[in-house]
């Protein structure tokens, strides 16, 4: 590195999949964070997981900002949407779920105005809904039985869909969640507050992709965590207004909602590498006890992050420049 740029030759192509727009990946474009570690990253929006992780095992995309529960269904479940095992991995938590909820349409006041109704998920066996699944037993709701879960894909099309009337209920956050409560939708429950500490998305990658791109990998989590602390500094409070609002226009009321939401020390984004186990180990018990683990996967060493799910070299401490 020469002076603040890194002396690497031509900058790395890295594509980036998502669900939502990403206020840390935009402040790390917008303030040259990418450019200063010589990557060039194209982001990719994608309508669902099984999309996501589609694209990332094909080689159409190199990392992915995710659940944890998604890499772990596709490390280690043959019977995921894909109908196939990969060696995916954590490198990075991101945030605590930003404001993951419970939001239903507007005259819905509480879950037993769910009953016989149509709630949203990802997908039925994704992380996401195996939370509103357990937000709706603390409830006397069970899937199936007491209401009928419909598949409407990725966060932005779940609250598309809540808006449209498509659902009466599903899960939203990353700003989604704010949106529509101030369009009349009821905040019914925040999931940390239901099940406890939450991970709610992680940078993730193919472990061929990993190996032969240490280097790049390091560069792009040094990029996230300098973004990262730029979104919790509160001196940088314009910055972080801004980008959310590039990424979700709106009243300065929604937008100053999704600040607090990103600087959350419960929901926020997470400042450091380490992947926080009470967090990680509350979404594996949630795919867990909804039976969302194939027979013969060893579930106390997934709670612990072990059989590859996370990778060490990335996840134990911030990469050096």
């Amino acid at each position: 590195m020469t002076g603040d740029r890194w002396d690497a030759g031509p900058a790395a192509g890295v594509r980036l999949g998502f669900f939502s727009a990403s206020a840390v990946s935009r402040i790390a474009r917008d303030s040259g964070g990418y450019r200063r570690y010589a990557l060039d990253v194209a982001e990719h929006p994608v309508a669902s997981s099984p999309d996501q992780f589609r694209a990332l095992l094909d080689g159409d995309l190199d990392l992915v900002l995710t659940s944890p529960d998604n890499v772990a269904a596709y490390r280690f479940n043959v019977s995921n949407p894909l109908g196939r095992r990969a060696d995916v991995r954590i490198v990075r938590p991101v945030d605590g779920g930003l404001g993951l909820s419970l939001l239903a349409a507007p005259g819905v006041d509480g879950p037993d105005g769910l009953r016989g109704a149509a709630v949203g998920v990802d997908v039925p066996s994704s992380g996401f809904a195996f939370a509103l699944y357990a937000v709706l037993e603390a409830a006397g709701l069970r899937p199936g039985r007491d209401y009928e879960v419909v598949t409407l894909g990725s966060t932005p099309r779940r609250a598309e869909a809540l808006r449209a009337g498509r659902c009466a209920a599903t899960l939203l956050n990353a700003g989604h969640d704010v949106v529509a409560e101030l369009a009349g939708c009821r905040r019914l429950a925040r999931v940390v507050d239901e099940v406890g500490p939450y991970l709610g998305t992680v940078v993730a990658a193919r472990g061929e992709w990993l190996d032969a791109n240490q280097d790049v990998t390091r560069r792009f989590l040094r990029a996230w965590s300098e973004a990262t602390a730029r979104v919790r500094d509160p001196e940088a409070a314009d910055t972080v207004a801004a980008a959310v609002a590039a990424g979700q226009p709106g009243p300065r009321e929604q937008v100053d909602a999704v600040v607090d939401t990103l600087r959350s020390a419960r929901e926020g984004v997470i400042a450091g590498p380490d992947v926080q186990l009470a967090a990680l180990r509350t979404v594996v018990d949630l795919r867990a006890r909804f039976g969302g683990f194939d027979p013969g996967v060893d579930v106390a060493a997934v709670r612990d992050g072990g059989l590859g799910l996370l990778d060490p070299r990335f996840t134990t401490a911030d990469p050096p420049p």
